[in-house]
């Protein structure tokens, strides 16, 4: 795809043109003259690239070649250009100053006089040769009658993006027969199926397997009637003991107990290797009822590892499993329960699927209907879903019934549709040019593997493929984009949170194309080792081994712009950091997902990664290592000045080398899960940094405004904090901020720095004492996640004042000693959606919920409150509670109110055992909501195997 690669060059052309020193060195001229040139060659490509697709002609394809060569010349001479006038300034800048001041003046100026010379001679002689190289091009073009035409097709323009196409709605209707049936069979009512019962779902790719188990795996009725659950996508390549390890992580992350548990022992890196995932995965799930959802199932060795490890205690336990494997090639299918294969969707429910994309909720125009276009529509996607919902992407961009004509024409030849794939590439070709770059990036990621987008927003921004826009953010332009391709068909959202959009991946079969794309246009390698053919012109490289101990990183790629690794050759090193992140299902599912890897071996594990290849890679802009083996980085890191994201996670890094301040471009450093904890001062002088995401680093004193920097997680407060001297004074457009460690000597410096962060969206604190002023000040209004675990300093004195939260949607507390009035304050945030009072956060014997208050509250989460009696819920108040929680507060014994909550859903009790006595006696209608987590107990005398655990409690 040469149309990506030179739309890339251009823009970095025109940036280059506005470019200070591009004046100074008198080139901009010259650069303008290329830019045009380019930009006429560019309109050429974007024809020629939908042709090459058909039966384009050996001259086209070797012309669009030669095309992209030169637009990677053009990157080339431009990176070269800004690395030499750069590497010249940082030199200035570090050695300004000292006792011989004039000389080094008179020194710097003759320097700075020769370096003009020498670059701008350079550069004007790569111009000129890169002109002939242009006119060389069209000249061929014209000698061989190679027919590439601009394209004329219609235009490529952005939709609106509408939560409510964030949802796959095809169950109504089209699936709700196969929902019904499944369904029925999983929570099997007449209670005739006690045994461990395996489920199927089958079909062809893009039939829609995993978007019906995931409605199925997220409906209330199964939520309600399983005590624990997991999801385990089912990647190839990956290690059996990765499987278990996901399993395991989910299950535990439900068991108050185990969770604790593996935050003392499990996660602390000496005592990984003594632990039996595989013994301790059987005992949490012993006795207990689970569902289990195998989605993807391509291995039947595994398969069989993973049945054998999940227990059958003749519970009405349930695994459902998503395969393209026919019948017979699946061992331990139930005899009582067929499997179901998914057909592809009739005319009528293909047609439903489509208008829902194409107009939503609208009634569609009749003069589609009348010129047959869902008749087209199925013919042409043979009734795949996902090929409907791909196309529907492309066509609700398109206005009027001629540009539809002319889509449909795209897809047809001589009458007949062309194969689906087709589909595939018309969807690509009409994203807005913007958008191409950013699609093909999916590629560097392995598939079936689900992604954070501020992550991929990140990436793309240090990519610059992410174009400035009027009034907004390159952040929020990012998460634009995002939207776009979601809306578009070709992004799923796989989980969403209060705030929006918090786990995307890219589907199989899209994945497929866009790996395809990006390695035939040269956009991106990818490699199980990074031992390529021809190191010398790789661009990017995306390294994904899942098999071997230690992938070796050569030093010849000098032409390398980023390198993305996803391995782990020691997956126990990671930090044991981390107490502030809460983590969810899809927390730990994703984030061990990303760091898949092969076996150890005690020879390799002990060889550690001195990163060499940074010495001959000077261009390199992206380096996102993850569960790397490595201690240190090199000191020569400093001299990668086009650096702007830097990513080690999952890692024995400790420390970062003092040449880190030098690099001026760096715009993310993501170091999470590895032992960095402190990083030179001068690295807080860079102005550039939008991201820092750590476990527990330092953050110093400083008074250097970086007002680009969004993102400061995992950071503690230095002891020199004070009322004049706080980093944060300086951070005023910080978006989110999560800092542990605070103590009394920091709250005042904390709480005067909260008042001028007026952008912060995302808050977490932790520390023995918290400033509370957060809940009044007027600063804080855009704010939408709030934690805090630590006591609240000053709290009875805000409580005549009224709280100014308008936007906030969650809240967690831990610790804070909180009482009623506080409560009666927090009822009337007009926004928030979930409430969580954890470990003593609550300290009086009665929690009231107040008339009208809480009218947009749907969660609710109470734990380990232990001087909690009554829990009291007042007529109109929390009318929208879905689901309550209670973990362990063993003195309630009063529960009024839930009945008038006509949408709660779900109440998840456990370690309660008298309160659900008491409510299974006196309320029926309460009893069938209550979703009971059993409460473990150890056997040693019973006739029980000593060590597992038995079921305390009946429901």
């Amino acid at each position: 795809m040469a149309d990506a690669g030179v739309t890339g060059v251009v823009a970095k052309l025109g940036e280059l043109a506005a470019a200070e020193a591009t004046g100074l060195l008198r080139v901009d001229a010259e650069i303008r003259a290329l830019r045009r040139k380019l930009a006429y060659l560019q309109a050429l490509v974007r024809g020629a690239d939908r042709q090459r697709r058909g039966r384009a002609s050996e001259l086209l394809l070797l012309w669009l070649r030669e095309t992209r060569e030169v637009a990677f010349e053009v990157e080339d001479a431009v990176d070269e250009f800004h690395l030499r006038v750069e590497a010249f300034q940082l030199g200035i800048k570090w050695r300004r100053g000292g006792w011989w001041g004039w000389h080094r003046a008179v020194i710097n100026l003759v320097q700075g006089l020769a370096t003009q010379i020498v670059v701008r001679h350079g550069l004007s002689n790569q111009i000129l040769k890169i002109n002939e190289r242009i006119d060389e091009l069209n000249q061929n073009k014209d000698t061989y009658n190679i027919e590439s035409c601009p394209s004329e097709i219609w235009s490529s323009s952005s939709i609106d993006a509408d939560p409510e196409w964030y949802e796959d709605g095809y169950l109504i209707g089209s699936r709700q027969t196969e929902f019904v049936i499944l369904k029925h069979h999983i929570i099997n009512k007449e209670e005739n199926l006690f045994h461990r019962a395996v489920i199927s779902i089958m079909g062809e790719c893009g039939i829609g397997k995993t978007t019906l188990a995931k409605k199925l795996y997220d409906h209330p009725d199964i939520t309600k009637h399983f005590e624990v659950h997991a999801w385990v996508c089912l990647p190839p390549h990956i290690r059996f003991e990765d499987y278990v390890e996901i399993m395991y992580m989910q299950i535990s992350s439900q068991d108050p107990e185990a969770y604790e548990n593996d935050d003392a022992i499990s996660f602390t890196p000496d005592n990984r290797e003594l632990i039996n995932r595989q013994h301790n995965l059987r005992q949490l799930l012993q006795n207990r009822r689970y569902l289990v959802v195998l989605d993807g199932l391509v291995n039947i060795s595994d398969w069989n590892s993973l049945f054998d490890v999940l227990p059958d205690d003749n519970n009405g336990s349930r695994i459902l499993l998503t395969t393209q494997l026919n019948v017979k090639e699946i061992n331990h299918i139930d005899q009582q329960i067929a499997p179901l294969e998914l057909p592809c969707l009739d005319i009528i429910h293909g047609e439903q699927l489509f208008c829902q994309r194409v107009f939503g909720a609208k009634e569609p125009p009749q003069i589609y209907r009348s010129k047959a276009y869902y008749e087209k529509v199925h013919k042409i996607s043979t009734g795949l879903p996902l090929a409907i919902i791909v196309l529907a992407g492309v066509l609700r961009s398109k206005v009027i019934p001629m540009e539809w004509d002319d889509v449909f024409g795209q897809l047809e030849s001589n009458g007949q549709p062309r194969p689906v794939r087709s589909i595939w590439s018309l969807a690509f070709d009409d994203l807005p040019h913007d958008l191409k770059s950013c699609f093909l990036y999916f590629a560097s990621i392995s598939e079936n593997v689900v992604i954070y987008p501020d992550r991929l927003v990140r990436l793309w921004i240090a990519e610059s493929f992410v174009a400035p826009r009027k009034a907004k953010t390159l952040e929020d332009t990012g998460l634009d984009y995002l939207r776009e391709l979601v809306s578009r068909g070709l992004v799923q959202v796989m989980e969403k949170d209060a705030v929006g959009i918090k786990l995307v991946a890219i589907h199989n079969l899209l994945h497929a194309f866009v790996e395809s794309e990006a390695q035939d246009s040269g956009f991106l390698e990818i490699h199980h080792h990074a031992e390529v053919q021809n190191p010398n012109s790789v661009r990017r490289l995306a390294v994904q081994n899942y098999i071997d101990t230690f992938v070796h990183i050569p030093n010849a790629f000098p032409k390398l712009r980023s390198l993305l690794c996803d391995f782990a050759e020691d997956q126990h090193s990671s930090s044991s950091f981390g107490g502030l992140q809460t983590q969810t299902l899809w927390d730990n599912f994703s984030e061990l997902i990303l760091r898949a890897c092969g076996n150890s071996e005690d020879a390799v594990s002990k060889t550690l990664h001195g990163l060499h290849f940074l010495q001959g890679s000077r261009f390199l802009r992206v380096i996102d290592l993850n569960g790397l083996k490595i201690q240190k980085l090199p000191n020569e890191i400093g001299s990668i000045i086009h650096l702007r994201y830097l990513g080690i996670r999952n890692s024995n890094l400790e420390e970062l080398p003092s040449s880190m301040s030098k690099l001026d471009n760096l715009q993310t450093l993501d170091v999470r899960r590895t032992k960095v904890g402190n990083v030179v001062d001068e690295f807080w002088e860079i102005k550039a940094l939008r991201h820092v995401l750590a476990e527990k680093m330092m953050l110093p004193s400083s008074s250097v405004p970086l007002n680009s920097l969004m993102t400061l997680n995992g950071v503690v407060p230095s002891n020199s904090w004070n009322d004049k001297l706080c980093p944060l004074n300086h951070m005023i457009c910080l978006r989110s901020l999560s800092l542990s460690g605070i103590s009394d000597i920091h709250t005042r410096a904390l709480s005067a720095a909260l008042k001028k962060l007026e952008f912060l969206v995302c808050l977490t604190l932790s520390g023995e004492v918290l400033p509370s002023n957060m809940f009044t000040d007027s600063s804080m209004r855009r704010l939408q996640v709030l934690i805090l675990q630590g006591k609240l300093e000053g709290l009875d004195d805000l409580l005549s004042d009224r709280y100014v939260l308008p936007n906030l949607v969650t809240i967690q507390l831990q610790n804070s000693e909180l009482s009623q009035p506080f409560v009666h304050k927090l009822a009337m945030l007009p926004c928030l959606g979930e409430l969580e009072l954890l470990d003593g956060s609550y300290m009086e014997t009665r929690l009231l919920f107040p008339e009208r208050g809480f009218q947009s509250l749907k969660k609710l989460k109470l734990r380990n409150l232990y001087t909690l009696e009554a829990l009291v819920i007042e007529q109109g108040a929390m009318p929208m509670l879905s689901v309550l929680t209670m973990y362990n507060c063993g003195k309630l014994e009063i529960l009024n109110g839930l009945n008038g909550l006509e949408h709660l859903q779900e109440v998840a009790i456990y370690k309660m055992q008298e309160l659900v006595d008491t409510i299974k006696l006196e309320d029926d209608k309460l009893f069938g909501k209550i979703k009971c987590l059993t409460t473990r107990t150890r056997v040693t005398d019973r006739g029980d195997v000593a060590g597992f655990w038995v079921r305390s409690l009946v429901d």
